[in-house]
């Protein structure tokens, strides 16, 4: 666990004491006045924030992140061989 960026370990204590700044801590906090994600309007939690925003539209971005470097790394392998 050393090799992790400090931000890294401090998100992991967080998440794992409950204490991940979320909509519901901006509610409780008084930050915000709805328990829901502003960008998309549906729940939010420390999961959410954790494991990446399941909306159609942002989970559509990733994929297509993820495909565009995995088509370069086929590019360069095959430039290679």
């Amino acid at each position: 666990m050393s090799n992790l960026s400090l931000q890294t370990k401090c998100n992991t204590f967080c998440y794992c004491t409950g204490t991940l700044f979320n909509q519901k801590h901006a509610v409780r906090f008084k930050k915000s006045t709805s328990l829901q994600c502003p960008l998309f309007q549906q729940a939010d939690s420390a999961l959410d924030i954790l494991s990446g925003c399941q909306h159609d539209i942002l989970s559509g971005m990733i994929t297509e992140h993820h495909n565009i470097a995995c088509r370069l790394i086929m590019k360069a392998i095959s430039k290679a061989l």
